[in-house]
């Protein structure tokens, strides 16, 4: 990713930029936390379709 800061490239897992220190905004765990959460959602009616036609 391209630090705001300085515009060097970091790795996507910094917490903070290696070259100027800028810290990033921690939004990467709501984002996987909204990935999971959708992913459940969306598998859920599959779910019961399988096992609507499985009986």
């Amino acid at each position: 990713m391209e630090c705001p800061s300085c515009a060097l490239e970091a790795p996507d897992d910094a917490e903070e930029c290696p070259y100027c220190g800028y810290e990033f905004p921690r939004q990467k765990r709501s984002v996987m936390t909204m990935a999971v959460v959708m992913a459940l959602l969306l598998a859920w009616p599959l779910f019961k379709l399988i096992q609507m036609l499985a009986s």
